[in-house]
């Protein structure tokens, strides 16, 4: 079963607390940071196939120093226990890059593997709610937290 992903903005206290965090303790202070209106983007379970798209290898295999991999799944990965979930950041110094790269993507080229028309629009529709909330992220000077678990 597919595990669902979620990105949540930061500010840079935040994020500084949460580098010694475990695995739950990064889960309760994201759940506050949402409850407290914290920006959050949920991805649900197109995270994998976002990552295929952009990449053409599955989101277990992240590349490192390729902006559309980090776009999905962040740049710097918190270490935590794996059956605790994945954590990874971006850093607001990053985003620029990030967003840079994802406005050069051609949508009708994504690598989509043949699944169907449906499933193909609804990760083109991922792309764009997430290149925004980079761009939201970046305009706030905030942090970028992904989450998949």
């Amino acid at each position: 079963m597919a595990m669902r992903g979620q990105y949540v903005l930061a500010d840079e206290d935040t994020l500084e607390r949460m580098m010694g965090m475990d695995g739950s303790e990064l889960m309760n202070t994201l759940e506050k940071l949402i409850e407290g209106g914290s920006e959050h983007y949920d991805i649900d379970k197109l995270w994998e196939e976002l990552h295929i798209g952009l990449t053409g290898v599955s989101a277990s295999e992240p590349i490192d120093g390729d902006r559309l991999s980090e776009a999905v799944v962040g740049v710097h990965v918190f270490e935590v226990e794996e059956e605790d979930g994945f954590f990874a950041c971006t850093e607001q110094d990053e985003l620029e890059d990030i967003i840079a790269a994802m406005q050069q993507v051609d949508l009708d080229k994504l690598e989509t593997g043949g699944v169907e028309e449906a499933l193909r629009q609804q990760v083109k529709s991922e792309f764009r709610g997430l290149l925004d909330f980079y761009r939201k992220a970046a305009a706030a000077g905030k942090h970028v937290i992904f989450s998949v678990v």
